[in-house]
């Protein structure tokens, strides 16, 4: 079994996004504006850009939170507040299952880059997981997997069509209004594009994932724990990697300071009372 054809996936996406966009711009829009601010903080140079920069961060972790009422709404066909409301309760919960990711993802990129590709795409359905079917933690990152399991060419196909869609509307828009309004109406340009592309792609992946929820309805109500193991080694491998990093770095940097700082010394000038001449042995 397939899935549904890119020309099919298209057209589904476009059919409900012209049905509720309004909606979904409205849930992403205050992410937006705070990043918005931000850039127009950070443009205006200081004492504004550490303020600009306090606002961007939030503005991302307001962006990551917003793909849940997002994808709430989609499911539901709820409103701005009412999709909030049931989401917002769930936000520490979100946070461990990004934390979880990033560290898997991460550990995979140290495997030699490759694990961490197959894994930043087996696990890229785990939002949906977390919203529509309840799951948290390693079992919503299994259960993305799981789903992924025979399909993670397609899926990784239809992905990376969409991202090259959208780094040619960002060049498309962004690149001429640099060029003519300067860098920061550029970034400016290019957060209006995220805001109504951002409810696009959210679209776009619910149908993949729903799609995969048909083709494999068995996994519906599965509840085991098996299937993890990986994706923990993958995490450690995450967390332990950048410290020992860190430590090595630190370590090399100290000895190379030692090492010049010695080589120096070795070469230090013969004082001036002996004639210059090596002083004699006490």
């Amino acid at each position: 079994m397939r899935l549904h054809s890119i020309d099919s996936l298209f057209r589904g996406t476009w059919k409900l996004y012209g049905e509720r966009w309004a909606v979904l711009v409205e849930i992403v829009l205050l992410p937006a504006l705070v990043t918005i601010l931000g850039v127009v903080l950070v443009g205006l140079g200081s004492p504004f850009s550490t303020f600009g920069s306090l606002a961007l961060f939030a503005g991302w972790v307001l962006f990551v939170f917003s793909s849940l009422p997002l994808v709430f709404s989609i499911q539901n066909g709820s409103g701005v507040d009412a999709s909030y409301r049931a989401t917002i309760g769930w936000f520490w919960s979100f946070v461990w299952l990004a934390i979880l990711e990033i560290l898997a993802v991460m550990g995979g990129m140290f495997m030699l880059i490759i694990p961490g590709i197959w894994l930043a795409i087996a696990l890229s359905l785990m939002v949906y997981v977390f919203v529509i079917e309840r799951r948290r933690g390693l079992d919503a990152l299994r259960q993305s997997k799981d789903y992924m399991k025979g399909y993670w060419w397609a899926v990784a196909g239809r992905s990376i069509l969409l991202g090259l869609l959208f780094i040619g509307a960002t060049i498309v828009i962004e690149f001429p209004v640099a060029l003519f309004f300067g860098k920061s109406a550029g970034s400016l340009a290019s957060m209006v594009l995220v805001l109504f592309f951002m409810p696009y792609s959210a679209i776009y992946h619910y149908n993949i994932f729903t799609n995969l929820r048909e083709l494999k309805p068995e996994l519906g109500g599965a509840q085991t724990k098996d299937g993890t193991g990986f994706i923990k080694a993958s995490a450690i491998v995450g967390l332990v990697a950048p410290i020992l990093l860190i430590i090595a770095t630190v370590m090399l940097i100290g000895f190379g300071i030692f090492h010049a700082a010695s080589h120096m010394n070795s070469y230090a000038p013969v004082p001036i009372e002996y004639g210059g001449q090596i002083p004699p042995q006490q």
